[in-house]
């Protein structure tokens, strides 16, 4: 008998302590899910998109909505500081999965939120990274106009996520989505068809969408390509990127699929391809960036990485094949 009031006393905690932990984890946080960094001058500024449901007895009409808090600082730290002092429970960032700054940020502020993510726990290093036309200020703005902007916002970086690159590797080369907001379309999120080319060293490179669609293409981004070929509209859904090297030179060879119930590409369409991926691959070397890892290549075939180094080698020579296999 004793037994068994026992096992109904530790079932009886157990349930209390689950509820309570459900309660502090859910409804007693501001679950961060953007942070949005920026930095002028001498000045740091921090916004936070954040969801803080709100108690109710039913729990469908809890509200879940997207809102904004914002802060500034002398240092990132206190910038965020005062971003999470106007949120109206404590921050919490376990589901804070993306990071946004404005186009030309430097790469030092990148690192110092990782070094901060490292020291706090302020949100995630395999968070993804996007770039954006617009400030903080310009966001905050646009907010204040449409209530749903948030919800947008937070929709469209799910949406392209799988071509954001993480800040863990933000000292490395990368090409990130840039989002903008139209003026001409009050209260919407786009993803610009060019993205920005951020060098290992901080510079950034705005490319065409057709340089986009390539890089995307040569690294092997999941999800169709879409180009513009001798005015036409051409959309990959499938692509093999091989590489092939004899002495110091590259071969590069591309086996398409079109979408289907489009037509094959013709002679130069294909053309075309070829001469813009080895634009693409070419600029990219001259920016210290072995697109397609030719060094590995190198030392696979012949055991020596030599003369397939971006920051010391010029770049070799390059010739493409572009291949459209029937869909």
């Amino acid at each position: 008998m004793k037994q068994r009031w026992a096992r109904i006393l530790l079932y009886a905690v157990l349930v209390g302590w689950c509820l309570l932990f459900l309660r502090c984890e859910t409804t007693e946080k501001s679950m961060i899910r953007v942070v949005y960094l920026e930095q002028k001058e001498q000045t740091w500024l921090v916004g936070l998109l954040y969801q803080s449901p709100e108690a109710a007895a039913d729990a469908a009409d809890a509200s879940a909505a997207l809102r904004i808090a914002d802060g500034r600082g002398q240092t990132l730290e206190t910038a965020l500081a005062a971003a999470e002092g106007t949120l109206p429970q404590t921050a919490d960032y376990r589901l804070c999965d993306y990071v946004l700054f404005p186009e030309q940020t430097e790469d030092a502020v990148l690192a110092a939120y990782e070094n901060l993510v490292l020291e706090r726990g302020c949100g995630r290093t395999a968070a993804r990274l996007s770039c954006t036309e617009f400030d903080l200020e310009i966001l905050l703005q646009s907010c204040g106009k449409t209530e749903t902007l948030p919800d947008k916002l937070l929709d469209k970086l799910k949406a392209g996520s799988a071509a954001m690159p993480r800040l863990y590797a933000h000292e490395e080369s990368m090409l990130l989505p840039v989002l903008c907001l139209p003026e001409a379309q009050e209260g919407k999120v786009m993803v610009s068809g060019s993205g920005a080319f951020r060098t290992g060293s901080g510079a950034v490179q705005r490319l065409t969408e057709n340089e986009t669609e390539a890089f995307l293409l040569l690294t092997g981004t999941p999800g169709k390509r879409t180009f513009w070929l001798q005015g036409k509209r051409v959309t990959i859904r499938r692509c093999t990127v091989s590489v092939a090297l004899r002495k110091q030179t590259a071969t590069l060879r591309l086996d398409c699929q079109t979408a289907y119930g489009t037509p094959q590409p013709d002679a130069a369409q294909c053309q075309q391809l070829e001469e813009l991926c080895l634009g693409v691959v070419r600029s990219c070397w001259q920016q210290g960036t072995d697109l397609l890892h030719l060094r590995e290549h190198s030392l696979l075939r012949t055991g020596s990485p030599d003369g397939f180094d971006p920051t010391k080698n010029a770049c070799p020579q390059l010739q493409a094949d572009v291949v459209f296999l029937g869909a």
